[in-house]
């Protein structure tokens, strides 16, 4: 962790002498988004489901596990449910 620190320090002394944007390395961030998992049953509806066990689903012959924004930009909207 020390290596990198020292290693940014210089980089960003480095562009603050020739002229570059230290502004634009400092608040430069690294986002980790968090994907989010759904239930769907393709040939039973139009309702993504949070959780395999709900009451919703309980007819379903089949299952599949698709992420949240698949499922809306497919017009799957939320059971109600749960």
């Amino acid at each position: 962790m020390k290596t990198m620190k020292k290693t940014v320090l210089t980089v960003v002394v480095a562009l603050g002498l020739v002229g570059g944007s230290v502004h634009a390395i400092l608040t430069t961030t690294v986002a980790h988004a968090r994907t989010t998992y759904v239930w769907i049953a393709p040939n039973h509806g139009k309702k993504y489901h949070y959780t395999k066990s709900c009451r919703g689903l309980t007819l379903a012959k089949s299952y599949r596990h698709v992420t949240l924004k698949w499922a809306k930009s497919h017009h799957y909207t939320k059971c109600k449910l749960g």
